[in-house]
């Protein structure tokens, strides 16, 4: 086997999955003696996914110089619903397929062909940020949470460094504040005042990552991208890049 890694933490890596499944089809996760990279960008070139996890991530991580694996999204999220907490997830590689085991109670195996998906070439996006924020993913979840209640958009603004608004927008307007004096706002740079709005039908797919994350760093200006950045529990991060709503 060319390929070989453990990752600790079954659910983890599921949350990872789910987020990319509702993203794209296919990945191709580029595996080298430095860890696991994806990066994707979706079929509407409206939102960028990238991820990275480091070897030391892994209980035992073995490659031969550098790996592509092509894999169904579909496919790997179906074989990971019924994983419990403590299960560990293993994926391999040889030239023509990608094997899974997942090690519970009992071991199970699952083998698919390592398909052929172009590696996205997606130049590297210099972009400067009005606002930057560092907030606990479990208020990043909740506001998104409410305001998708009330209709189909999202909107970040900061008009300084007291406060940020997530409000949801649509048939009424949930707000969630978050200020200074609260525990969940970790940090917040105001360079000058910004708003800007997102779907989020984009925004739910990355959801997942905030179980297995403790803080979310959101960067928005007006009328621009929004970058959002997830250190994962333990090594490694995902970052996910949204283009604003007309």
């Amino acid at each position: 086997m060319v390929f070989k890694a453990i990752y600790p933490e079954a659910k983890y890596f599921k949350s990872i999955v789910d987020a990319l499944a509702k993203l794209v089809d296919e990945v191709a996760i580029r595996v080298d003696s430095d860890g696991l990279h994806l990066k994707a960008l979706d079929p509407a070139r409206v939102a960028l996914i990238e991820i990275y996890l480091p070897a030391t991530s892994f209980l035992t991580y073995e490659v031969e110089g550098e790996e592509i694996i092509g894999i169904s999204m579909a496919n790997l999220g179906k074989l990971l619903t019924r994983i419990k907490k403590g299960d560990q997830f293993e994926i391999g590689s040889s030239e023509d397929y990608v094997d899974i085991t997942i090690h519970a109670v009992i071991k199970r195996s699952y083998r698919f062909r390592n398909l052929e998906v172009p590696v996205p070439e997606i130049p590297e996006a210099s972009l400067e940020f009005d606002v930057e924020a560092q907030v606990l993913a479990d208020t990043v979840s909740h506001a998104i949470k409410d305001a998708e209640a009330v209709g189909d958009t999202v909107e970040f603004e900061a008009k300084d460094d007291t406060a940020l608004y997530i409000r949801g927008r649509g048939g009424a307007v949930a707000e969630t504040k978050i200020t200074r004096d609260m525990a969940a706002l970790i940090d917040l740079i105001v360079k000058k005042p910004a708003r800007s709005a997102y779907s989020i039908e984009y925004l739910k797919h990355v959801l997942a990552l905030t179980k297995i994350a403790e803080a979310t760093a959101i960067k928005f200006s007006t009328d621009a991208p929004i970058y959002l950045e997830f250190l994962l529990a333990g090594e490694g991060w995902v970052k996910y890049l949204l283009a604003p709503k007309a």
